[in-house]
């Protein structure tokens, strides 16, 4: 069955003269001149191959087909509406999905209060969240996997990107207790090469125990006794438990996206929460 060319105009039309039971009244809230309306509606009668109105009288009413029309006309106008509602939301960043990448100290203690109010302020999101390394997740961004990572940084000519905030990596052990062995972050990752740089020059030359990318395990091995680390203070929670040490590194969390692509609408309104601007 062949589809007939219909436009909203017409639907628009038909919609307004049932609703408001004149032609003369629906032209005027629709700004044209009755003629103009005349003439769409005559067309859209011609389209569908049916009339869509009967005399009665002086007065033209809808047939039976011609209700089914508006019918159909309220549902069409209806759902475009709507989803002329939705492209304006997501245009603003108010709805849509978000998919953000981090690396597990970020997500742990700095974006908690910004993700939360991003649930509360923008609860139309769609917030998919991804954990991994830094490596890992700027190459989620060059495959389009995700629109968002914080990383540490520099990232790097192919990104564009904000601060968000700097850690003090400094050395823990139990308290009293200096182990032979380390426990570090995995070789080839952006935090273990500052570590191992600031280690260097402190004259350092660890015996690596054990390399994990997640800080909770890093610390623990250093609570147990088993090796000292090198972990942000956030993550050392140092007092009773950790011995606090020098200062090995200084680490930049970023805000990171393509450098071919301007932000993400819902990513910006995520940074926005996370930077206070």
């Amino acid at each position: 069955m062949d589809l007939p060319s219909l436009n909203f105009t017409s639907l628009r039309g038909l919609q307004e003269v049932e609703r408001r039971g004149s032609f003369t009244d629906a032209a005027a809230h629709l700004t044209i001149s009755q003629p103009a309306l005349s003439h769409s509606l005559a067309e859209l009668s011609r389209r569908l191959g049916v009339p869509l109105f009967r005399k009665a009288g002086r007065r033209r009413v809808l047939t039976e087909p011609g209700r089914r029309v508006a019918r159909y006309a309220d549902g069409v106008l209806g759902q475009t509406a709507e989803l002329l509602r939705w492209l304006r939301g997501w245009e603003r960043g108010e709805v849509g999905t978000l998919r953000v990448g981090m690396i597990d100290t970020v997500g742990l203690y700095t974006l908690p209060s910004g993700l939360s109010r991003l649930r509360t302020e923008h609860a139309g999101i769609d917030l998919q969240l991804v954990v991994d390394e830094s490596g890992a997740l700027l190459g989620m961004l060059d495959d389009y996997r995700i629109d968002l990572a914080f990383v540490v940084g520099p990232a790097g000519a192919a990104y564009r990107s904000e601060p968000i905030t700097t850690e003090g990596m400094h050395i823990y052990s139990p308290p009293g207790r200096s182990p032979e062995g380390w426990a570090l972050y995995p070789p080839g990752s952006r935090t273990r090469l500052l570590v191992d740089q600031g280690l260097a020059q402190q004259g350092i030359r660890p015996q690596v125990a054990l390399e994990s990318a997640n800080p909770t395990v890093l610390r623990q091995m250093a609570v147990l006794g088993y090796a000292r680390t090198v972990l942000p203070r956030q993550v050392a929670e140092p007092g009773d438990v950790l011995s606090e040490g020098p200062l090995v590194a200084r680490r930049r969390i970023v805000g990171v996206w393509r450098a071919d692509a301007d932000l993400d609408p819902r990513a910006r309104n995520l940074m926005s929460l996370v930077t206070g601007d």
